[in-house]
């Protein structure tokens, strides 16, 4: 099977498309043909050795870890799943032909939805998922502000913010308001002419997703014990301290249950990815460069077959 591969860590040069022998499941797991992996910004800080002690621990291994498809085969002991389900979730290097997966990690492709569509979900929208529902707890007519809006995470996170009925404010370039506007946020602010702290104060939450000056001129417009969770970070305790508030730095879980809630919400169409980019395999290099350096407003996407 063909599989994008890195030998060393570096840049997106050291990806290079191989065949490989395709796995076989072991007990516990099931093997799934990929149709379309998603890029995320965790798959070039792998491959360039930021999160050195995270899997994969080895070399070669297989880039990639969200994706939509369907399983061929399943290993011993695997319930709840067959030959033929559509799926989408994580699995072991998805910019694959075929992949190994977990069942708790996996969750059913609604009918109703497309490939592309379900391959952007994983990491971008179940990190937006438990910050918004588990973390933040975000309920009716609370104010939350979300950095970098426009992207990936933010954009899921302005849908299930709207979803609970929260006021949302976000921050992003001028180019992608009208998108904004249609997922219903309710004030736009331009991060490039514009300086957040002078328009909005004594939100509930603030979901940063940019980190840097962003994150350190948010926590003075947060009200008395409220959070500012970041998935850049880091955390400044002593800011947070300063200012009366909650800070925290936030890692997403893989669950399968909570990808499942995610699924019925697509299938009714209230909530849709936005797709930046789709690319064939073969162009998986620039796929990540476009994720690494472009700043794209929505998911990259790559078409595996």
């Amino acid at each position: 099977m063909k599989a994008i591969r890195v030998h060393n860590h570096g840049d997106a040069e050291e990806m290079e498309m191989e065949d490989v022998q395709q796995p076989k499941p072991a007990r516990g797991q099931v093997l799934v043909k990929v149709h379309d992996a998603a890029v995320n910004p965790v798959d070039w800080k792998i491959r360039e050795g930021y999160m050195k002690g995270s899997l994969p621990g080895s070399f070669p291994y297989t880039m990639g870890q969200d994706f939509s498809g369907e399983v061929v085969e399943t290993g011993k002991d695997v319930t709840g799943l067959q030959r033929g389900d559509r799926v989408f979730g994580f699995a072991q290097g998805t910019y694959a032909e075929y992949a190994l997966a977990s069942p708790d990690e996996l969750a059913r492709v609604p009918r109703s939805v497309d490939w592309v569509g379900a391959a952007a979900i994983p990491t971008a929208g179940l990190t937006a998922w438990q910050i918004v529902m588990d973390v933040a707890k975000l309920s009716n007519n609370q104010a939350v502000l979300i950095h970098g809006a426009g992207g990936g995470v933010g954009s899921f996170a302005v849908q299930f913010a709207k979803k609970v009925g929260a006021r949302v404010i976000a921050t992003a370039s001028r180019d992608v308001f009208s998108y904004l506007q249609s997922l219903g946020a309710d004030q736009l602010i331009d991060y490039k002419s514009e300086r957040f702290e002078n328009r909005v104060k004594d939100v509930d939450t603030v979901i940063d997703l940019v980190g840097g000056d962003a994150l350190a001129r948010s926590y003075g417009i947060v009200r008395k014990n409220g959070l500012v969770v970041t998935t850049v970070g880091p955390a400044d305790e002593a800011a947070a301290r300063k200012h009366g508030i909650r800070v925290t730095q936030f890692l997403m879980r893989r669950r399968g249950d909570e990808l499942e809630q995610i699924s019925r919400f697509m299938e009714v169409g209230s909530v849709n990815p936005h797709i930046s980019k789709i690319l064939p395999l073969s162009e998986a290099k620039a796929a990540e460069n476009i994720c690494q350096f472009g700043h794209p407003h929505g998911k990259v996407i790559l078409h595996v077959g």
